[in-house]
């Protein structure tokens, strides 16, 4: 039987364990690339909330679908109760409009798996913004896995080909997007 003092010892080695093995798994290499095939690497199935051509709200997609014009693909992951989610929302509206033949922008509420919010929510959210871009809900906790979503909001950067060009963890300010924006068109 373990003592008291033994018993801390041994949580306190297992929890600097699991930090550890975390913090490996974030300092993987965040540029991933698919190999230019014309589809991400990592698919998944999303509910669309609004503002995707030729699709109804709440119609079930995959994301690969968004790649079929060929244009380069801006993923934001987001939660409808995420203070840094709704500053850069608006910036995201008025360069989606800026670009809209460019680019295509989607946005992918997370709020349920991340406990930052509920699908109403996520709407509210949307709908208190004037939110118009292309959003939808994502229906399980896979694509956060495949896209090391680490921190809310994260944004993935992507060639038209489905190539991971760069990720960003955080905030983004409309001049730093554009920048992105710029580079990536």
């Amino acid at each position: 039987m373990f003592q008291p003092q033994q018993s801390r010892r041994l949580i306190t080695l297992v929890s600097t364990m699991v930090i550890f093995l975390l913090v490996l798994a974030a300092c993987g290499d965040d540029s991933e690339s698919s190999g230019g095939t014309g589809e991400p690497e990592h698919d998944f199935a999303f509910v669309a909330y609004q503002g995707i051509d030729g699709a109804e709200p709440d119609e079930e997609m995959m994301f690969s679908e968004l790649f079929a014009d060929g244009r380069p693909v801006v993923l934001n992951f987001w939660a409808g109760q995420c203070p840094p989610c709704r500053a850069e929302m608006p910036h995201f509206q008025q360069l989606a409009d800026e670009f809209e033949d460019e680019f295509t922008l989607i946005g992918i509420d997370v709020g349920v798996f991340t406990g930052l919010g509920t699908e109403q929510n996520a709407l509210d959210l949307l709908d208190e913004l004037n939110i118009t871009y292309p959003t939808g809900r994502a229906l399980d906790r896979d694509a956060l896995m495949d896209y090391g979503v680490t921190g809310m909001p994260t944004t993935v950067f992507m060639s038209g080909s489905g190539e991971i060009v760069e990720k960003r963890i955080g905030l983004i300010l409309e001049d730093e997007m554009r920048e992105k924006l710029e580079d990536l068109i």
